[in-house]
């Protein structure tokens, strides 16, 4: 084995796209084992999600799904090319005991769903970081995105939800770091991710750098494209379009019953189950030095994307996943409590020096 100088690790080692692969490594590893564990044991039948259904047959190319989640092609196609080159071999290894449908098509969204998880905790990380906490607090951060519950759901079943949470993570990151590729690249990757976007694109708008006549040419060029798509999908499926469009619109009656869950004790479970332990670091606003730090580094596009969240969570039946979107900024808030109990204890420690 060939031991590189010391000088020669740390220059491999400090480079960008080496960080960027250890620290994808880092999320995928975490992500991962959980993930596996509810997809070997996930009752696919029993429990009959129609989201997984609609997905798993997006995968084998049938359009005769739900008028909304039929258009969310990309991870299900993703995962249908994982299948295509790695099925016969998965389907060699698949137990006996899988309680799923298909087991080499779920194992491809597991792997395609993780590796975009893996991608948003990235993300997230430098995130953290645009807020001048340390790499031990961002990591701390993404660690409580990580971890959460829902992230093993949706890396480990046929969802799409990983890529929408990739969209969100890039409009945050690039509205904060003033990046035109990230923005640029969430208005156009946005609509084929979830059609809730629409609630995403005011705060590209009006938060992001770009020039707002540029912003309404990307919007209507990106607009057109997911149209035209839609359109041929439903003359391939002989289904109007307006048919999805109803269906977007009839989530408004869910506003009613979203509430009355919300402000009942189980809808308070799903609010506090989200951060699990990790919510305890939030009794730490009660010192004032804690609840300053917060204010000072949290910035008005963070609280209105909050309110985004907020709406998205009235507009669906599944409160604890929706609100699951406003974990980038759980992050940001975890990690920056997290740096001022690092910065406390090391002027602890050359106090007592």
């Amino acid at each position: 084995m060939i031991k590189l100088p010391q000088s020669d690790a740390s220059y491999f080692l400090n480079k960008k796209w080496v960080k960027n692969i250890i620290l994808f490594l880092f999320c995928f590893a975490i992500i991962s084992g959980p993930a596996y564990a509810l997809f070997d044991s996930y009752d696919y039948d029993l429990i009959a999600s129609p989201d997984i259904k609609s997905y798993l047959g997006l995968a084998n190319f049938d359009f005769d799904q739900s008028p909304v989640r039929k258009y969310r092609v990309i991870i299900p196609f993703l995962a249908a090319g994982i299948n295509y080159i790695f099925g016969p071999a998965f389907s060699l290894v698949a137990p006996n005991t899988f309680p799923g449908p298909d087991f080499s098509m779920c194992l491809s969204f597991l792997i395609i769903n993780s590796i975009f998880m893996s991608v948003f905790g990235m993300i997230v990380y430098y995130l953290c970081k645009e807020f001048g906490v340390s790499r031990l607090a961002a990591i701390v951060g993404i660690l409580s995105v990580l971890t959460c519950r829902w992230t093993a759901y949706i890396a480990g079943l046929p969802l799409v939800d990983s890529l929408y949470m990739v969209v969100i993570a890039m409009t945050l990151l690039g509205i904060n770091r003033k990046d035109s590729k990230l923005l640029i690249l969430a208005i156009f990757l946005g609509p084929w991710a979830k059609e809730s976007f629409i609630l995403i694109a005011p705060l590209i708008f009006f938060f992001g750098h770009l020039n707002k006549w540029k912003q309404l040419i990307l919007f209507a060029a990106s607009g057109i494209i997911i149209f035209c798509f839609r359109y041929f999908i439903d003359e391939f499926n002989v289904q109007a379009l307006s048919s999805g469009l109803k269906t977007d619109f009839d989530h408004l009656a869910n506003v009613s019953d979203s509430l009355v869950r919300l402000f009942s004790f189980h809808g308070l479970y799903e609010i506090f189950s989200l951060a699990g332990i990790w919510g305890l670091a939030f009794i730490l606003i009660i010192f004032k030095l804690f609840r300053t730090a917060l204010k000072q580094k949290t910035p008005l596009y963070l609280l209105l994307f909050l309110l985004l969240v907020f709406l998205h969570a009235l507009l669906s039946t599944d409160l604890a996943r929706m609100f699951y979107l406003a974990t980038p900024v759980m992050a940001i808030w975890i990690s920056i409590l997290s740096d001022k109990i690092i910065s406390i204890k090391k002027g602890t420690e050359s106090l007592a020096e």
